[in-house]
């Protein structure tokens, strides 16, 4: 089972397209840098997993901006 739904990440970003560029990015530079985890605790392992959490909980956005609390 995917998680997060693939409805959860269409609903911040509608194109699947920009969701597989946008996760693949971010699973590079979390893999490169573990410490700019986004998130306190994650469901998956994997660098990509990590990163389509963070797009689910709309931390990332496709034009490469990150959400400042």
């Amino acid at each position: 089972m995917l998680y997060p739904p693939l409805n959860q990440l269409t609903s911040k970003i509608n194109s699947k397209y920009l969701i597989a560029t946008t996760a693949a990015k971010r699973a590079r530079e979390i893999d490169e840098n573990p410490e700019t985890a986004l998130l306190n605790k994650y469901n998956s392992k994997k660098p990509v997993g990590k990163a389509l959490e963070e797009i689910a909980d709309g931390e990332i956005y496709p034009d490469g901006t990150i959400k400042l609390s």
